[in-house]
């Protein structure tokens, strides 16, 4: 393809039944009302920027029909389209996107997700309408695609081309990560809510990319780990302040994690004074009382804690290293700095009892954390822990679509229905926020009518979407 300002380049997150997210390999639906930006579109939106002009349609946060976004995509008549889909989106995606070609026949259309890291060249030959696959949003591979004047191969990348297939691998890395700055400002920033934000609007941001741990239920584990210069994403966040942004959510897997970098970047963000508050998403056992009183002082009011089980044994066999002997102590030390704790709770391993379950249940409610979220354990696309599944024969091939947080569990062989585990699931999330104490607790944090209202809105769906079960 030439390359050419005249290229009109659409960053597409189609339209669904349900709010999937589909971005970052990490495939979910939302639990309430809170959606957030995808992420891959919104980093592609600076690199692609190089290579044409840039327009964004995001029908999930648009709330847009089928036929809309069709309109908006023949309307805007793109020569390219990258678009997000997912496991539990993947067959409405597929049809989504045919439709579109059949009317944009001369469109080079980029497919990029969690479910085309294991399709992988399978997606191409059962979907012939789809030009290329993309595994790595932070790499400039797709660049090199779609400036490409042989047929080469590109990691990172499989495309089609005379009738065949160039089959490039998936490839990612470590060190640094430098991206130009998101064109934020093709985003519609006021359609996307975010359950913990103090302010309005808010902005998704990334740091770094992938995560030096490895967790073998967690795809971004599989991407290696990258940082990006602090220079970078001051720029980012100037960007945002003069766009009217007042919060952010920082989407690193584990903030902190580079406690020498974390200090500079927090320094920096502090010395810039843009005031911005933020949310982050953590592990227990890389907080410091120094760490997170700086965190403290540069906005930060809630973290985000992955505590997964109350069973320890559980835990190390899938290779999440944290001891939950020491979680308590490590959540009043954030508490302690000032900061608000949600965790993430993790329901259903493979070979886990109903009291098991149920003691991770009992666990959340004991720790003095703010917010808790419950789902159910999934074998998630690019993960070990999927391949390992597949091998022992406990999940349902045939129904891949089923994601953790809303979809029934698809396991085989457990000790348990997965119906019973669906409902010790909603019991889960029902028995944590009803407790009178904790809706006490939570209305006597409020400060504002923007903070209540969110409060009221995103308690109100959740509970609507775990209704008490006989």
């Amino acid at each position: 393809m030439i390359h050419t300002k005249t290229n009109q380049i659409l960053l597409l997150n189609p339209p669904g039944s349900k709010m999937y997210f589909r971005d970052y390999y990490c495939a979910k639906v939302s639990k309430a009302k809170y959606y957030y930006h995808p992420i891959d579109l919104v980093y592609l939106s600076g690199r692609l920027a190089e290579f044409g002009n840039i327009f964004v349609i995001d029908a999930i946060a648009e709330k847009l029909s089928k036929n809309e976004c069709v309109n908006q995509v023949l309307n805007l008549n793109p020569n390219v389209i990258v678009f997000l889909s997912s496991a539990p989106s993947y067959a409405e995606d597929m049809t989504f996107i045919e439709a579109v070609k059949k009317e944009l026949n001369h469109c080079k259309i980029i497919a990029t997700g969690d479910v085309f890291r294991d399709f992988k060249e399978n997606a191409l030959t059962d979907n012939p309408f789809l030009n290329a696959i993309l595994f790595d949003f932070s790499s400039d591979d797709i660049l090199s695609y779609l400036k490409r004047t042989t047929n080469k191969i590109i990691p990172n990348i499989i495309y089609r081309s005379d009738n065949k297939l160039i089959i490039g691998k998936e490839k990612h890395g470590k060190g640094e990560w430098q991206v130009p700055t998101p064109q934020w400002e093709k985003f519609n920033l006021n359609a996307y809510h975010f359950p913990f934000a103090q302010r309005k609007p808010f902005a998704s941001i990334l740091t770094d990319f992938g995560c030096p741990y490895a967790c073998d239920f967690c795809p971004v584990s599989t991407l290696g780990f990258k940082l990006r210069p602090i220079p970078d994403v001051i720029e980012e966040l100037k960007k945002l302040k003069i766009l009217g942004v007042k919060e952010l959510y920082i989407r690193d897997q584990t903030f902190g994690v580079n406690k020498t970098r974390t200090h500079q970047l927090l320094d920096a963000m502090h010395e810039s004074d843009l005031k911005f508050s933020f949310t982050a998403l953590s592990r227990t056992d890389v907080l410091e009382d120094s760490l997170l009183i700086k965190m403290k002082k540069s906005g930060c009011h809630t973290l985000m804690i992955g505590i997964e089980s109350a069973n320890e044994e559980v835990l190390h066999k899938h290779k999440k290293t944290i001891k939950t002997s020491e979680t308590y102590q490590s959540i009043k030390q954030i508490k302690k700095a000032g900061i608000k704790v949600g965790g993430f709770f993790m329901l259903g391993f493979p070979g886990e009892t109903r009291d098991s379950v149920c003691a991770t249940a009992k666990f959340a409610r004991k720790l003095p954390i703010d917010y808790a979220s419950f789902n159910i354990v999934s074998p998630r696309f690019g993960t070990e822990f999927r391949k390992n599944a597949i091998e022992m024969g406990i999940i349902e091939t045939d129904h891949w679509e089923t994601e953790s947080s809303a979809s029934k569990p698809i396991w085989k062989n457990q000790k348990f229905t997965n119906e019973e585990l669906f409902k010790l699931k909603v019991k889960a999330v029902r028995k944590f926020y009803l407790r009178p104490s904790y809706i006490l607790q939570r209305i006597l944090t409020v400060r504002t009518w923007f903070e209540f209202k969110n409060l009221f809105d995103e308690g109100k769906a959740l509970l609507i979407k775990n209704k008490k079960t006989k």
